[in-house]
């Protein structure tokens, strides 16, 4: 199986030149590539909503191009590059579409960021990608501005009389808009409001993408329409429903087909982007299903090897092995039709990867199987979560460190679910995770597992009890306010807690006593800075409740229990989350060796020892290795955490000389085992063993 590059290319039907058709048609061939998805009115030639004889102006261009890339075994698609509109940048609805705009939170009006639930505009939706798939185009993609929220300078939509009117039909009653805004961001538990805002979202674009389906395929059966996609936190607060949508644009004939968002236009600090890339990416992943045909999206926004380097576009282009990508969408050069640009020096680039990246996907993970900690995610919390400042109490959303809310209403962004921290954290620590979507009658034994956030408001008190008492699991302290919201304290045979807010002149340090990690003993971590507010849980006397950790005032008083493990298999991290800087504090070598040895200790675990910064994915085919920092490693030391029968193992990787495939024993030392193959900064590799 080939790994699949699809070069996004913007023509402009005005410049375009035979010179520049020749470039894209070497570019494809020295660069491997198997199919360019055209842009249509993209970026900077945007001149908003297109008529259909506009629209047409850009098919007759593409057309004679794409003729010449059938030729040499190339493939179309198209990727209209607006669908709602990304923004408002000058121009305004064309008074031949008629159709109306969104408004916003605020009363806001948009220029040209079309309302969702206009029928005129989903009929002009519908009557476009009809227009398109007259060039049967492989896939004909939709923009991820197909979303209710950043559309600058509007936030959060759409709140028009015609919205209000559905939203009014939803509750059964009449509100103005202020007071439905209101109502919708009122501090405390769900609202009328704010379920209706979510049902009516969720329908209304569910609806839009099976007009489009229906249009599409009326024409050019084959093609398969896909989905692109942005923030599936801020997807939540749009009431997303991952499998609905995409099966409306799949249709009955095809598999879902969407390209997530890879989290890095610019070059980021790599161990930065491998904390976003199980945020974004791999949440999107695990939403659309092992099923799925994912083509993530490589972006060097503003173009060229001064936006981001080689070696990281080239690091970017493997590591999407991580989500099972069957290919990527490779947008490397500019949107406004400059074509191909020999001096980035991409071609030979892709060339280089390719074999491994075909390699690699003969075995394609699938997220389901990967072996080790599921970390729990649910795309209807924003449903559920509470958005109240109780004394001592509950946060919603990110708002630790956040500046005081009015009395009666939040900001939109306090309803973005907060359930990938666990992710990030152990899959940085070297732990085979996964990220597990969470449905009504889901049911887990026997499993480890790890929540943060308000997760657990989406389970009824029977559901809590069952999971935290038939699985193993790590728990923040936003899980544990809301068992103490429920009366289930008794699961972590907890009696009382406090809050204690970061930088209140409490907490400053956690020292971890009686433990030697990273070859110091007793080694303290910061509670002061790029860290959430501390829960201070008192444990009932006699209780099978081990303390690993401890929170300390800077005087060296004691202030209250750190990290601890219940009946040893319920594990609480006793800190919710800083709204700038999430779970910054706890990245560093000491709680990485404590949750190890913690897990280890009680039913063990599944990780990389000594590798800070590379990712683990294992699964019964084989291990994905991703090492998102710039260190290397002369051998990889693994933990398996399982009983291991092979006596060799097949690694492929690739290194300057291009893909390498070797055997190497497995070497037993102590409970882990090693492989002497290096590790070198920026580089995925495969592990199959036998």
């Amino acid at each position: 199986m080939s790994f699949y590059y699809s070069l996004r290319y913007t023509l402009d039907p005005r410049a375009n030149t035979a010179a520049k058709d020749a470039k894209l048609l070497e570019f494809c061939k020295a660069g491997q590539i198997d199919n360019v998805t055209f842009f249509i009115n993209s970026e900077e030639l945007n001149a908003g909503h297109l008529t259909l004889p506009q629209s047409q102006v850009w098919l007759d261009a593409i057309a004679p191009v794409q003729k010449q890339l059938a030729a040499i075994g190339v493939t179309t698609s198209l990727n209209p590059w607006s669908t709602i509109m990304h923004s408002d940048r000058g121009p305004t609805v064309p008074a031949e579409l008629g159709f109306d705009t969104m408004v916003d939170v605020d009363g806001k009006r948009a220029a040209i960021m079309a309302c969702p639930a206009d029928e005129r505009w989903v009929d002009y939706m519908a009557a476009s990608y009809g227009l398109f798939a007259r060039l049967h185009p492989r896939e004909l993609w939709l923009e991820d501005d197909f979303r209710h929220y950043n559309h600058t300078p509007l936030r959060l939509a759409c709140f028009c009389d015609r919205h209000m009117a559905l939203y009014a039909k939803e509750m059964g009653a009449e509100e103005s808009r202020s007071e439905f805004v209101t109502n919708l961001l009122a501090t405390g538990a769900p609202t009328p409001e704010r379920n209706a805002y979510l049902t009516v979202a969720r329908r209304e674009m569910i609806h839009v993408a099976q007009r489009i389906e229906m249009a599409v395929h009326a024409v050019s059966p084959e093609t398969k329409v896909a989905l692109m996609t942005s923030f599936p936190d801020w997807h939540a607060v749009e009431g997303r429903d991952w499998p609905g949508l995409l099966d409306a644009l799949a249709g009955t004939k095809h598999e879902r087909i969407a390209r997530p968002h890879l989290p890095a236009y610019n070059e980021l600090a790599p161990n930065h982007y491998g904390r976003v890339f199980e945020q974004y990416t791999r949440t999107t992943a695990a939403y659309l299903g092992d099923n799925a045909t994912l083509l993530p999206e490589l972006e060097n926004y503003m173009y060229s090897p001064f936006a981001k380097s080689k070696a990281f576009t080239q690091f970017q282009i493997e590591t999407a092995a991580l989500v099972g990508a069957k290919g990527i969408l490779l947008n490397l050069f500019d949107m406004m039709g400059n074509g191909i640009v020999d001096d980035y020096g991409y071609a030979d680039m892709l060339a280089q990867s390719k074999p491994f990246l075909s390699a690699i996907t003969e075995s394609r993970l699938k997220m389901s199987t990967t072996t080790g900690i599921q970390v729990l995610v649910n795309q209807n919390s924003a449903a559920t979560l509470h958005t109240e400042f109780a004394p001592g109490g509950i946060r919603g959303g990110i708002t630790p460190g956040a500046p005081a809310h009015t009395p009666d209403r939040v900001e939109p962004a306090d309803l973005l679910p907060q359930e990938t921290h666990w992710a990030e954290l152990l899959s940085m620590f070297g732990f085979s995770t996964t990220i597990t979507p969470w449905t009504a009658g889901t049911h887990f034994s026997g499993q480890t597992l790890a929540i943060s956030g308000q997760f657990l408001r989406n389970l009824d008190d029977a559901g809590i009890t069952q999971l935290l008492h038939d699985n193993r699991v790590l728990l923040d302290a936003d899980c544990v306010q809301v068992l103490f919201d429920r009366g289930l304290t008794d699961l972590i045979h907890a009696r009382s807690a406090a809050w204690l807010p970061v930088r209140s002149g409490h907490q400053t340090y956690m020292a971890m006593n009686g433990h030697t990690y990273a070859g110091v003993a007793d080694p303290r971590t910061t509670l002061l800075q790029h860290i959430g507010d501390l829960l201070r849980i008192d444990y009932e006397p006699d209780a099978h409740v081990q303390i690993w950790s401890t929170a300390y005032h800077q005087d060296g008083t004691v202030v209250g229990n750190g990290i601890s493990a219940i009946d040893g298999h319920i594990f609480i991290l006793p800190l919710n989350t800083d709204t700038k800087y999430r779970w910054e504090a706890h990245y560093n070598n000491f709680e990485q060796e404590l949750f190890q040895q913690l897990l280890s200790e009680n039913g063990d675990a599944d990780f990389l020892r000594g590798m800070p910064n590379v990712k683990l994915v294992d699964t019964p085919a084989a291990m994905l290795l991703a090492n998102f920092g710039l260190d290397s490693y002369p051998i990889v030391r693994w933990h398996p955490g399982r009983k291991v029968h092979a006596k060799t193992a097949t690694i492929r990787s690739r290194n300057a000389d291009g893909y390498v495939e070797t055997t190497v024993p497995l070497v037993q030392d102590g409970s882990d085992i090693t492989f002497a193959v290096p590790l070198a900064g920026l580089q995925t590799m495969q592990i199959q063993l036998h």
